[in-house]
């Protein structure tokens, strides 16, 4: 077995029947006796759990206690978890990476992954790779691309670990040095996290690299990891707009959502295998703050596990085995920039905050000339400043805070005030200012 097991979709339900994330006259999370009560009376009548007949979870449902991963588009992303779920969560994980041929015993990795401002997915990524049997040096965000690129020489790594655009970032830094500085490089794949490289980021990897193998691992804060993309398993992809994702049900439990379901929507019939939807979770990882149901805000279908798989994995786990093919978020909610997602609402929250004076503003996507990064544009129409309103420079922090601009990324972020209308794009046909535009995907 890869994973221990973990806890039964029976307990997970009984549990959330007395939780306030999903029981609106609960004010706590149950304490441990409340739980082993619970799990008691559920064993004694499992016929009555039914994953259908729990409602569905929205983001803005949740409360937020403690921090695993998240991001920086609002709030910082709290998820209520428990430490020692948390631990035994982590090492499960990091047996099933191994298991999954994405690190073996002795490989040396350097992950640039974020940490500090409530951020963990630096400590979570030492954690997980180090219970696969990895040496694994933490060099973080703020390390710059010259230092990263002498620690790789210097240990000889063979891994390099980062979000998707720090992974970016550090390919066009070695695409500028000279060929006997490249040849110093050891580096034999690439491990990724957040946004999915785009078919330009890969190729450009391939360019700078030659033929590395890449890797992701999926997670999330509310969810922590629980799937992982290996090339050897499902095959190299070649196709724009999608990766595959192996998972293990006995972890994780996914529905599809049909692609017309609302957030405020009802309880619709799930689509068919194979078919593309919104994608809700069950973790079978949480149970004193289970999440289940839960809306993740991305789109995908599910597949079998490919027969060609099979013969590098344990015949015991086949049947446990899934793909997720996901295509990516849900562009009605929410866009991605620098590994980070930015949920519409937050943004527009912000932006019509009275004491700014925000007339009109639009957001651009875009990626920088002659590079696979991408760079975010913000541009605003404001009132002149008066006693009602703050600053210029209050509203640039306020933006750039938001963004989570910092020296790392500053290259690629720019706020431009406009004198009047004629600096925004607007649409082809009624004229009009166009909120958001993506020329990045």
């Amino acid at each position: 077995m890869i994973l221990e097991s973990g806890h039964s979709l029976v307990d997970v339900l009984a549990i959330a029947k007395i939780h306030p994330f999903y029981v609106s006259d609960v004010q706590y999370p149950p304490d441990a006796h409340a739980i082993r009560a619970t799990r008691d009376k559920a064993a004694k009548n499992p016929a009555e759990s039914d994953l259908r007949a729990q409602p569905l979870l929205r983001k803005k449902d949740l409360v937020y206690a403690s921090v695993t991963g998240g991001g920086f588009g609002s709030k910082p992303l709290f998820f209520a978890t428990d430490v020692h779920e948390n631990r035994r969560h982590r090492a499960n994980f990091g047996r099933f990476i191994q298991s999954m041929g994405i690190i073996k015993h002795g490989d040396w990795v350097l992950t640039m992954h974020t940490s500090g401002e409530l951020y963990r997915s630096l400590d979570l990524i030492l954690e997980i790779l180090e219970n696969a049997g990895a040496s694994v040096l933490g060099a973080g965000h703020l390390m710059s691309s010259s230092d990263v690129v002498r620690l790789l020489v210097d240990y000889h790594v063979s891994i390099l670990c980062g979000d998707s655009s720090q992974i970016a970032q550090t390919m066009h830094y070695i695409s500028t040095l000279t060929q006997e500085e490249r040849s110093k490089l050891h580096i034999t794949q690439i491990i990724y996290t957040s946004e999915t490289l785009t078919p330009a980021q890969r190729a450009h990897i391939g360019v700078v690299l030659g033929p590395v193998k890449i890797c992701s691992i999926m997670g999330s804060a509310e969810a922590g990891p629980y799937a992982i993309s290996n090339p050897d398993l499902t095959g190299k992809n070649t196709s724009a707009g999608y990766e595959d994702f192996v998972y293990d049900t006995r972890d994780t439990v996914f529905e599809i959502l049909p692609p017309s379901f609302s957030e405020e929507g009802s309880n619709p019939e799930l689509v068919e295998e194979g078919e593309q939807g919104i994608i809700a979770q069950t973790s079978l990882a949480r149970l004193r703050n289970p999440l289940v149901r839960y809306i993740t805000g991305d789109i995908g279908s599910l597949h079998p596990l490919p027969e060609e798989a099979k013969g590098l994995i344990p015949e015991n786990d086949w049947p446990h085995l899934r793909v997720l093919r996901l295509q990516g978020r849900d562009r009605r909610f929410s866009f991605d920039f620098d590994g980070e997602y930015i949920e519409f609402h937050n943004l527009t929250t912000l932006l019509n905050n009275a004491e700014l004076g925000v007339l009109q503003w639009q957001v651009i996507l875009d990626k920088i000339e002659g590079s696979a990064e991408s760079s975010l544009e913000v541009r605003l129409l404001c009132s002149p400043r008066d006693g009602k309103l703050i600053s210029e420079e209050a509203v640039t922090d306020r933006i750039r805070t938001f963004f989570h601009a910092y020296s790392g990324n500053e290259h690629r972020f720019r706020l431009v005030y406009l004198r009047n209308l004629n600096g925004f794009q607007r649409s082809s046909t009624g004229r009009k200012v166009i909120k958001f535009i993506d020329h990045f995907n």
